[in-house]
């Protein structure tokens, strides 16, 4: 990051202490203020935007680009020393003069309300809090006086989002769909609110699949084109019953494959969402009607590393523990399957809680498209250094660690044991381009359980090829899910490359 002592153009900057990781940070509500705290790229409460008053030298308005409030003066008997703070509020920036400083060797500036003699400070014993507090002289003696600046590149969101729903529509589905319908209003609501799209430019689709004859003589695949009428999707999810299916695995291979082909618009951000507790064909459960693969050809794999290459990200909704006690195999598919994308799998628990897994998956996939674009140049740079994907990867992700990059991540209790063959197959998935590449290679996981013979401290251990869950989840219920501001994993750097 590059750092100037005072703002020499308007735009948006991000103004930080000069020999500390603390940044200003806007602090709405009815506790106003500013106050100091670490690095967060994502967050624009820590982003200002700076203009010149006309006809003044070096003073400037200071407005948060969280919420456009104007930075202003604020004293009361209690405040602080009694040099009152400043504060976010709804009315237009008071006028700041933002004045230049050499101390020790360093340049930087001290921000005042103009006309007055005393700078920020976050001088409170023990607190974080941003008050006014006479001008000390040195570096030394104010530490928390001297401010740099980063200019921060127009920061534009997606111009649109499309989010296409593959929703199982066999057998124990209609809890999820029924779900899906009650919420998808406030779905589309909680979405627009977050500001990273373009306001009224979100369009849902809907793809309901079933089976191929003769499992299930219905349909295969009923595809409800993107659209941003929220009634007409509430509308199409009314008419989803959840029935049929025959043997275990479904048509979710061609589900994916109509989703390749919808119509994104080029500019979106594209997401979908895959809602099943059952796996493709062909990926060797046993009991597949189709045990070669889907009658079609159509091959996840295959159709996953297109959507790579779109810029189509996948999550897997997992239905649990429905899908871990019923198939030995479909968990680690689906973990790889998704790592293709950028995507994950998501267990889920509770049908109640579909709203919360749409809106994660959509918010992080929202947040990794934004990195995409914004170190787009970066990305490319390094590709014309290297083809490594994996230099590219190393040498971005050591950047951006350094930097302090953080991701809007969407964080599930992991619920299932940890085994490192489920890893290796879940690897071995993600590297081939066709299931016939890679089924051969796959064993069924493994885990050792103790004897319910002999359950005393000294029992033997036995093998067996289940449960997938932990012992805490394996009735059902709904694990903690929340998005939390995380620092950028390398995984998550790797899928960042357009």
């Amino acid at each position: 990051m590059t750092y100037q002592s005072k703002p020499t153009s308007e735009g948006t900057y991000r103004i930080k202490v000069l020999d500390e990781d603390l940044f200003i940070e806007s602090v709405p509500g009815s506790n106003a203020g500013l106050k100091l705290t670490s690095l967060s790229s994502t967050n624009t409460k820590q982003k200002w935007k700076l203009a010149k008053v006309s006809g003044k030298s070096d003073v400037w308005t200071i407005v948060s680009a969280e919420d456009q409030s104007g930075v202003t003066y604020y004293k009361t008997s209690e405040t602080y020393w009694g040099y009152g703070y400043p504060l976010p509020h709804s009315g237009e920036s008071q006028q700041w003069s933002i004045q230049e400083r050499t101390s020790q060797g360093k340049t930087f500036s001290k921000i005042k309300l103009n006309g007055s003699p005393d700078p920020f400070d976050s001088c409170s014993p023990g607190s974080d809090a941003i008050n006014f507090y006479y001008d000390h002289p040195t570096v030394s003696s104010g530490p928390k006086q001297c401010y740099v600046f980063e200019l921060l590149p127009d920061e534009k969101p997606p111009s649109a989002l499309d989010v296409i729903f593959l929703q199982d529509s066999t057998g124990s589905q209609q809890p999820y769909i029924d779900s899906a319908r009650a919420e998808i209003a406030q779905i589309c609501a909680t979405l627009a609110s977050t500001g990273q799209f373009a306001p009224n430019d979100f369009r849902v689709g809907l793809i309901a699949f079933r089976d191929h004859p003769p499992q299930d003589n219905s349909f295969v695949t009923q595809v409800y084109p993107l659209t941003s009428d929220v009634s007409l999707v509430e509308a199409n999810l009314s008419g989803f019953i959840a029935t049929g299916g025959g043997d275990g695995p479904e048509a979710q291979s061609d589900a994916l494959a109509d989703a390749l082909v919808a119509n994104w618009r080029d500019d979106a951000t594209k997401v979908v969402i895959l809602v099943t507790d059952s796996p493709p064909h062909g990926i060797l459960e046993e009991g597949d009607g189709f045990p070669g693969g889907c009658p079609l050809q159509n091959d996840p794999l295959h159709i996953a590393n297109q959507m790579a290459r779109l810029g189509i990200t996948l999550y897997v909704v997992a239905c649990e523990p429905t899908l871990s006690e019923y198939y030995k195999k479909a968990h680690d598919f689906y973990v790889g399957l998704t790592a293709k994308t950028g995507g994950k799998l998501v267990p889920l628990g509770d049908a109640n809680a579909l709203s919360d897994y749409i809106v994660g998956t959509v918010t992080e996939a929202l947040g990794a498209e934004a990195l995409v674009q914004k170190y787009d140049a970066e990305i490319r740079k390094q590709a014309s250094l290297t083809a490594d994907a994996a230099e590219i990867s190393a040498k971005l992700y050591k950047d951006l660690e350094a930097a302090g990059v953080q991701l809007n991540t969407f964080v599930v209790e992991d619920i299932y044991e940890s085994n490192e063959q489920a890893r290796q197959n879940a690897q071995t998935w993600f590297q081939a381009d066709k299931l016939a590449d890679a089924r051969s290679k796959i064993q069924v996981v493994k885990f050792l359980l103790l004897d319910a013979q002999n359950v005393t401290l000294t029992s033997v251990r036995i093998q067996t090829d289940g449960p997938r869950i932990v012992e805490k989840y394996r009735d059902g219920g709904q694990q903690p899910v929340a998005l939390k501001q995380q620092a950028i994993s390398l995984d998550q750097v790797t899928h960042i490359q357009p």
